[in-house]
């Protein structure tokens, strides 16, 4: 009966040993800021703000400017999921230029866009994350947790989304379901497929931390995740695996039209030089068909030539 007992004991000891490691671990990989590998094109930790109001970019490439209506707050720096954070008012965002467009002077019938920095052209497969404290819906559709876009002009009502996660602000009704207040919005533009869009079925908690994920996948195509736990989606643009590559944009804006308050915001790049390169060519099914067909006469050229050899050799061997 004793050695019942030790072992009882002993055996509760090693759970309640291995129970508190495991809580340990859960809470180390929670609170542990996001680190740049090799897909990570951009990461705002919001840990700093400059004297110019510009918040840095780990990765090096990316660095966002605070921005507020004229003579309005910018985006405040506060307590964070993970150190500091940068609160947003629905008025203000961080703006990251790609490419500024600097108008339409003659002769020149468009826009003329000067580089800034296009790593967050992404073409293929992307994965966009952060940390979010949504305090409330603006009384827009969109409330923006990272939005890339394109314009071709001052306006950003002529904006064209182009990749992106949001908080849907209105419940309204699209594509002849309603969309409810607070479900979240993920979305990309592909240069073949247009515009796809999906969005959650049971909408976020207000006032709490929740890190949202939103993915395109060249094989499965676009997911939201929450707290790493993948959400059912209902499609209310386009479809869910859209295919092509995302097009190209001017700039990304991050809690632009949103009450909320973002951390530890990261954009990578997931796909290999091979997936790149798949991705841009559509070469159709009428060429892929030609292209079998060719390889095939190759082939068989190839084998008759070596059964023509063989025989001649064997020929002049009699």
């Amino acid at each position: 009966m004793k050695k019942l007992k030790r072992r009882a004991t002993t055996g509760l000891m090693l759970t309640l040993l291995l129970a508190s490691m495991l809580s340990m671990a859960l809470v180390t990989h929670v609170k542990a800021q996001y680190a740049v590998d090799s897909q990570t094109v951009a990461l705002w930790h919001f840990d700093e703000v400059n004297a110019n109001d510009v918040t840095p970019d780990a990765a090096g490439n990316n660095p966002g400017t605070l921005v507020g209506p004229s003579g309005g707050p910018t985006p405040m720096l506060v307590d964070g999921k993970i150190g500091k954070a940068l609160n947003f008012d629905g008025n203000n965002a961080v703006y990251v230029p790609m490419r500024f467009l600097v108008g339409f002077p003659p002769p020149h019938p468009q826009p003329i866009y000067i580089p800034v920095s296009t790593s967050l052209d992404i073409p293929a497969e992307i994965k966009i994350e952060a940390w979010i404290n949504v305090k409330g819906f603006k009384n827009v559709t969109y409330n923006n947790v990272v939005v890339k876009a394109t314009r071709a002009s001052a306006e950003w009502q002529n904006a064209t989304r182009i990749y992106g996660l949001a908080v849907n602000g209105i419940a309204q009704p699209e594509d002849g379901a309603l969309v409810p207040q607070g479900v979240l919005r993920g979305y990309v533009t592909t240069d073949t497929g247009g515009f796809n869009e999906i969005v959650t079925t049971e909408p976020i908690i207000l006032n709490q931390w929740i890190q949202v994920t939103f993915t395109r996948s060249l094989m499965t195509g676009i997911h939201v995740y929450v707290n790493d736990i993948e959400q059912s989606v209902t499609v209310i643009s386009g479809v869910k695996n859209p295919v092509g590559s995302i097009i190209n944009g001017t700039e990304l804006w991050i809690g632009h039209d949103a009450e909320v308050t973002i951390d530890e915001v990261r954009i990578s790049n997931l796909a290999s030089t091979l997936q790149i390169a798949t991705a841009e060519i559509d070469i159709g099914p009428n060429l892929l068909a030609a292209v079998v067909i060719v390889a095939l006469i190759f082939a068989v050229t190839w084998l008759l030539r070596r059964v023509i050899q063989t025989w001649g050799i064997h020929s002049k061997s009699k």
